[in-house]
């Protein structure tokens, strides 16, 4: 029988990996008719896009019933994997690629199933640097380092890093967590902007020189240069601006909100009530914005302009009633959230978000 090799669709590395992490991980799939993405995992929920047969997504997280996640270029949502096809690795992924929806002890996933590809030969050896940014298009703080091994990022960048440049055959490998756990990403060439799973989420990192192919790269020994030193800056008390918008929202199961607009759904969505199951639940931050739980206490506006926000989810437990959520939206207005209570599985909250 022919070997089977699971790959990660989203590597243009073309590497053949065994994909046993949870479903969270990014699968690249096409959509093979035009198909209508919502806002829950289920045709009674409402639509908010359409994907054109075709069209390129990535799909971030997949339910029992075979509905999947997906992150687009525009408003993203949940499908049914039914309509997706493969989308094989550039540079070699073997024939006969398809998806495979399973589900076992880590739950629901969906995967690209290929023909082992033909060996690539691998290219001659060359050194070269990696640089990481705090801002998007190489820009703001940074720090530079060549062929070696960091299990914890410096703290300056560390859940910071937004842009990546690479020179020679330099590549990169990025994890969410520290000593490369969680979700991790390998680079193999320049990134402007990291997407919504990796940008300001790596905690670790390994830079590779030269990439050696048919397996994975061995880094030289080489030491980490010293970090350039990142200045802390000093808090700033800006004056209040008017309030763009404000009112109470009722966040149901696997739905979004916009808090610029306070509106439910729609294309500029901020947050997502995140049902993993019925007792597991978590509060997500969607489309590039960003949240900051703190000590739950009120900040105001002067506050939440200075809070340390994330990209990383906040469970409900965390989120008792009484709590204030500050949040950075999509738009880049800063907001504020307190929790007023629960109807259920509905999150009931009152925001407020403020002009630029």
């Amino acid at each position: 029988m022919t070997l089977k090799t699971l790959l990660y669709a989203g590597f243009a590395t073309g590497l053949a990996l065994v994909l046993s992490a949870p479903a969270a991980m990014a699968t690249e799939a096409a959509a093979t008719v035009d198909l209508n993405v919502r806002t829950g995992p289920g045709t009674n929920f409402s639509v908010v896009d359409t994907l054109n047969a075709g069209e390129r997504v990535e799909v971030v997280e997949c339910q029992p019933n075979a509905w999947c996640y997906i992150d687009q270029s525009g408003a993203n949502g949940w499908v049914s994997s039914n309509y997706l096809e493969a989308v094989p690795a550039p540079g070699g992924g073997g024939s006969n690629c398809q998806l495979q929806f399973t589900i076992g002890a880590d739950g629901p996933k969906l995967a690209v199933v290929c023909d082992d590809p033909a060996p690539v030969p691998a290219p001659a050896p060359s050194s070269g640097l990696a640089c990481f940014y705090g801002d998007a298009n190489f820009s703001g703080a940074r720090f530079c380092a060549n062929a070696g091994d960091m299990p914890t990022i410096i703290a300056g960048l560390n859940n910071r890093i937004t842009s990546v440049r690479l020179t020679g055959a330099t590549r990169v490998r990025l994890c969410t967590e520290p000593n490369h756990g969680g979700f991790c990403l390998m680079l193999t060439g320049d990134v402007p902007q990291l997407g919504p799973i990796m940008n300001n989420r790596a905690s670790s990192l390994t830079v590779y020189s030269p990439w050696w192919g048919g397996g994975l790269p061995v880094p030289f020994p080489a030491p980490v240069p010293a970090p350039v030193p990142i200045p802390i800056p000093t808090p700033v008390t800006p004056a209040t601006p008017a309030t763009f918008s404000t009112g109470p929202l009722e966040l149901a199961s696997s739905y979004t909100a916009d808090l610029d607009r306070g509106i439910m759904a729609g294309g500029g969505v901020d947050i997502w009530h995140h049902a993993i199951n019925a007792a597991v639940r978590k509060l997500e931050p969607r489309n590039g914005a960003q949240l900051a739980l703190g000590d739950g206490s009120n900040r105001g506006f002067a506050g939440c302009y200075n809070a340390a926000f994330s990209s990383a989810s906040i469970p409900f437990a965390s989120l008792t009633i009484g709590t204030y959520v500050c949040a950075k939206t999509s738009e880049g207005r800063i907001s504020q959230f307190r929790v007023n209570g629960y109807n259920g599985t509905t999150l009931r909250i009152g925001y407020t978000t403020w002009s630029d």
